[in-house]
């Protein structure tokens, strides 16, 4: 009877190695596989969320503009306030083609002085959703705006969510 070696033999008790333990992060490797997963990340899915959020305010503005451009009715208006800050603002009285008095504010305009006359749009539906008439209706400038950051927020996040 012949004995065997331990270092060949039957008894010899393994480890397993890194990939084939099981825990948070060592996932088993099989064929074909490339070794990436999807994983739960939250900046990954506040930035997926914020890119919603930036096409449907882009939406809204490209909107507003084309309202504007295809239904609006341009008057002359009374220019009643001027706010400064991060955004100035004016607050314009006018009286729409129907006879209705509208007061209301944009930060759509150029150049303003309180009392003075000045040209604007306003949408014949919507009489409260207005803009300067010099401002113009360039609507591809907050569609490509807002959806490049759109774009670049939801690349981010996906790359967030990949490991």
């Amino acid at each position: 009877m012949t004995r065997r070696s331990v270092k060949g033999g039957m008894n010899r008790r393994r480890r397993p190695s890194a990939s084939h333990t099981r825990g948070p992060g060592n996932h088993r490797k099989e064929p074909g596989n490339r070794g990436r997963r999807w994983r739960f990340d939250y900046e990954g899915v506040a930035c997926i969320v914020l890119s919603i959020v930036f096409v449907a305010i882009g939406y809204f503005e490209v909107h507003d503009l084309y309202l504007l451009e295809h239904r609006g009715e341009v008057v002359t208006g009374t220019v009643l306030d001027e706010t400064g800050g991060k955004t100035p603002r004016i607050t314009v009285r006018y009286t729409t083609l129907a006879g209705e008095q509208i007061t209301s504010e944009t930060a759509n305009y150029f150049e303003a002085k309180v009392g003075q006359p000045i040209q604007i749009v306003y949408d014949r539906a919507e009489p409260t959703r207005m803009q300067t008439a010099e401002w113009g209706f360039d609507d591809w400038i907050p569609g490509v705006g807002f959806g490049a950051v759109a774009l670049l927020m939801l690349a981010i996040g996906v790359a967030q969510l990949r490991t």
